[in-house]
């Protein structure tokens, strides 16, 4: 699956989102992305594990949310249309903006 799909960049097939490193901000139209207050970012529609909406915590290497532009690390929770989460998946940024992830275990 490709996701999220914004109007910058093709994503590519096995990578959850082009987002991290990306030069525009999340306010411009055609962002997949809408950055709230808190320092998180939300993307609405259907994600690759049945969710509605993702929430992304970018991190540096210190655990401390930051700025997509400054991150390291993501934190990606899933979730269904009653808020509840579907999956948590954790990725390192690379340089050219993707983001690789890794699934949380489901607990078994």
């Amino acid at each position: 699956m490709k996701f999220p799909v914004c109007d910058y960049a093709e994503s590519e097939e096995g990578f959850y989102s082009q987002c991290a490193s990306c030069p525009i901000e999340a306010r411009n139209p055609g962002c997949a992305l809408e950055e709230l207050e808190d320092g998180t970012y939300h993307f609405t529609g259907h994600t690759p594990h049945g969710g509605v909406k993702a929430i992304f915590y970018f991190k540096n290497d210190d655990g401390v949310q930051v700025f997509k532009r400054e991150a390291v690390h993501v934190e990606i929770h899933e979730l269904d249309e009653l808020g509840h989460l579907v999956a948590i998946l954790y990725g390192m940024v690379d340089p050219e903006g993707m983001i690789y992830l890794k699934k949380s275990d489901s607990g078994n």
